[in-house]
């Protein structure tokens, strides 16, 4: 049986193969790709592989260009990428692309890649990869929303009635201003933690307009006021939580808290099986804040390859800062 790699792949196709893939995800879509190519910087692209003219597997990547370099990542931003397969899929079209994507960072301008190999489908010994193994934290749906609530901690349960009680309530986000609201929300939260937020107006609005069933913006009120916002990704039987943002002058309420909680809810009556809460990428508030929902730790490796120049100019750079 012949394979054959190409870096063409039609956007329906794409779409079907990541539909019939129980293990993919949304970050795996052409929809996810292209919102990320609106991004300054930013450019969609993947690789594909065929049998017989079949499309078979993919692995969908994004290119980010930034002063003369480039950096490939499948995918950014906390999400997961990897290799999405069809049954008819050979044992061996995982590493065949991931060999490629190591051929595609071999370019010159290339600083570094990465894959986010959340399905456990990559070899990182392959291509020249290195691997790290980082953790999610997942909270498994298979019970009623009452015997999951009464796993919650009892700090976190105080959390959600000191909100109630403050007359904070939850509704879905349905309009384009409820979509730039969160953006104003998470422009404000970004100043606090100390990194620049990338994530424009425009990305706002279009994954408004083309995020369709798969996104779940849920706001938090007090007094007809936006006052905090969590976006979740629905695809299959799992929630992908992705982002929790508030108001600075909100904060104590506790309606971060609040949020998740009514998600929760709402993937058990939605017969969700998992509600991801990703990585916390080494913060320990954030760990603890979400073990107190019950979750449990589950592994994953991110495989990169970064050039031996590249390092040396970071050491460079890190040492005149």
């Amino acid at each position: 049986m012949r394979m054959d790699l190409s870096n063409l792949l039609a956007e329906n196709e794409w779409h079907a193969l990541v539909a019939r893939d129980d293990a993919a995800s949304f970050f795996q879509t052409p929809t996810w790709s292209s919102l990320v190519a609106l991004l300054a910087g930013w450019s969609a692209a993947a690789l594909a592989a065929r049998v017989d003219g079949e499309l078979v597997a993919a692995l969908p990547f994004v290119k980010h260009e930034r002063r003369g370099f480039i950096a490939l990542e499948s995918m950014p931003f906390g999400t997961y990428g990897g290799v999405v397969l069809s049954s008819a899929a050979p044992p061996d079209a995982a590493a065949a692309l991931l060999d490629a994507f190591g051929r595609a960072a071999r370019a010159l301008r290339v600083s570094r890649a990465s894959a986010v190999d959340f399905a456990g489908r990559l070899a990182g010994d392959s291509a020249g990869f290195q691997s790290q193994r980082d953790e999610a934290q997942v909270l498994e749906l298979g019970q009623s929303f009452e015997e999951l609530w009464s796993g919650f901690k009892p700090s976190l349960r105080n959390k959600v009635r000191k909100a109630k009680s403050a007359g904070v309530t939850v509704r879905p986000a349905v309009s384009l201003d409820d979509f730039l609201a969160y953006h104003e929300m998470l422009e404000e939260c970004s100043l606090g933690w100390g990194t620049p937020n990338v994530f424009t107006r425009d990305f706002f609005a279009a994954l408004f307009e083309t995020g369709g069933e798969a996104v779940q913006m849920l706001l938090a009120v007090q007094n007809d006021l936006v006052i905090a916002g969590d976006l979740n990704f629905l695809w299959k039987d799992t929630v992908f939580n992705w982002g929790n943002v508030s108001k600075n002058s909100a904060r104590s309420l506790a309606a971060n808290t609040l949020l998740h909680t009514h998600a929760i809810e709402l993937a058990v009556a939605g017969e969700r099986r998992t509600y991801n809460l990703g990585s916390s990428a080494g913060i320990k508030g954030v760990e603890s804040f979400k073990s107190a929902f019950g979750t449990s730790r589950v592994s994953y490796r991110t495989y990169f390859v970064e050039k031996k120049w590249y390092r040396t100019l970071k050491a460079v750079v890190a040492r005149g800062a």
